[in-house]
Order: C-alpha cells, then structure tokens, then sequence
C-alpha cells in the first residue's frame, strides 16, 4: 500500500517493507513514471511499472510532478535536492539502490544516475534512454535492463538501442528487451517481474 508523503519540496507515493522498522537501514527503489507525472499516471505505473515482488525490502517512492515540469528536465540541483530529501528522511544505505522509469522517466533515471552512479546498482526502463548522457567508468558496476514493446513506435526502440550500444561496453551488465504485445504504454495485465527477472538473473549469472 502506498501512502502520499512530502520530502521537503517533492511530493512521492512511498511504499515501506514488509516488517518495516525505523531501526533498519533499507536501500531506496526510486520509481520515475511517464506522461506529465501527475497523481494518476503515477499510481498507474506504480501499479502495472513498479509493482514487482523483487523489491520488497526497499522503500520505494515514485514522485509526483507538482510543478508542471517533466522530471527528466530537472536540473543537477534539484537531483541532488531530491536524492537529499530522502536521505534525510529516510534511514537508508548509501548504495545498492534501484531506479527504474518508463517513457521520459526512463529518461530521466538515466539523469539521476549520471548525477549519483555510485548509490545504485540497477536501473530499469520501459521504455527509455541514456538521453543527453555519456556512461563512463563509474557506471561500471551497474545492471541495466531496457525493456521495449514491440509496437512501440520505432523511435523509442533505436533510442534504446543506441543507448544499449553506448552502455554495453561500460556496465556490468545489460539486457535489451522487445517485448510482444506491448505498446508504449504496457497494459495493466502483462507481467512486469519479468523485466526485473532479467536483471537479478544476469547478476547472479555473472
């Protein structure tokens, strides 16, 4: 169950651990939605995009646009505003993070871990890319999955494929996914775990 929380500027949807403690040290799972980010399309992909049993033991918090600014156009500041926001809030680690997106949050993730590289360790997008981002040598030990339907436009599918030809020589390791039956958007029934299946296999196969 997701409960609606302000981090000093920055409203998200949070969602705790099972057996939550304030105790505990959790890793953080960001969520990045699409569209303009408003409360429904968030839900919507807090339920179809980050709704995974993978990470049950990370607090997860998906933002709300409450600005009318899309997410991936926020500046390194205001990143850094955000990342800080929840650090603070939260007693967290400081690595082992996870950030997924879809459409321009799956741009955006790549903003925030071009901003931050060292705190995560998987980044997920459906679909999306490296934007105006350059991977270099501290993206190193990152798993990146890139998970398109196959009647997306093809637009989005040669993003993710030149993002997947820039990465692949950088990452630990990365998977290109089109996916049948998928559009843009991916409908409420498919099943996203196995996105996120990819990415937790190939570490373990590594």
């Amino acid at each position: 169950m997701y409960t609606k929380i302000s981090l000093n500027d920055f409203e998200v949807l949070v969602r705790l651990p099972v057996d939550f403690s304030d105790e505990n040290e959790y890793p953080i799972f960001i969520g990045i939605s699409g569209g303009n980010q408003s409360v429904e399309t968030v839900m919507y992909s807090a339920n179809v995009y980050f709704n995974t049993s993978y990470f049950q033991n990370y607090i997860q918090i998906i933002p709300i646009n409450n600005n009318d600014r899309n997410f991936k156009d926020y500046s390194a500041d205001e990143i850094d505003g955000f990342i800080n926001a929840i650090m603070n809030y939260f007693l967290c680690t400081i690595s082992s993070w996870v950030v997924a997106g879809s459409s321009n949050g799956g741009r955006a993730i790549f903003n925030i871990v071009a901003h931050k590289p060292k705190l995560f360790q998987y980044v997920v997008a459906f679909p999306g890319g490296l934007f105006a981002n350059i991977p270099n040598e501290n993206w190193s030990h990152l798993s990146v999955v890139l998970a398109n339907g196959k009647k997306d436009s093809s637009s989005w599918l040669l993003e993710a494929k030149t993002s997947y030809d820039k990465l692949a020589p950088i990452v630990k390791h990365i998977e290109l996914m089109v996916i049948s039956g998928q559009k843009h958007i991916f409908s409420e029934n498919y099943d996203i775990n196995e996105v996120y299946s990819k990415l937790f296999l190939a570490t373990k196969n590594d």
